[in-house]
């Protein structure tokens, strides 16, 4: 019973390595959000400050669809997650909001 015991927690636990550890990097997710109608025009961003560091890169003001309504966001700056990375709007196309993300 006890070599069965312990063949059942060897065989848990390399099943968890197995479903947890992968040896391929991490990807993007794609997302698109199906909502009523597009978002409304874009407001006048005067927000916009001094770079704080030089790989900063400034994310416009932009609309979010948040809970059920269009939200303004207004811009500021955000770090690319991997070098020479660029930031890619978000964009309503077919009745889906595409979310911006970094490309």
């Amino acid at each position: 019973m006890k070599i069965l015991s312990l063949r059942t927690t060897m065989l848990a636990v390399v099943a968890f390595i197995a479903l947890f550890v992968s040896s391929k990097p991490a990807s993007a997710i794609d997302l698109n959000i199906r909502v009523g109608g597009p978002p409304p025009p874009p407001r006048a961003d005067y927000g916009r400050w001094q770079r704080p560091h030089r790989d900063a890169i400034w994310i416009p003001g932009h609309n979010e669809w948040i809970d059920g309504r269009w939200v303004w966001i207004g811009g500021y700056y955000d770090y690319p997650p991997r070098r020479g990375g660029h930031w890619v709007p978000g964009h309503y196309h077919n009745g889906y909001w595409r979310p911006g993300h970094w490309a």
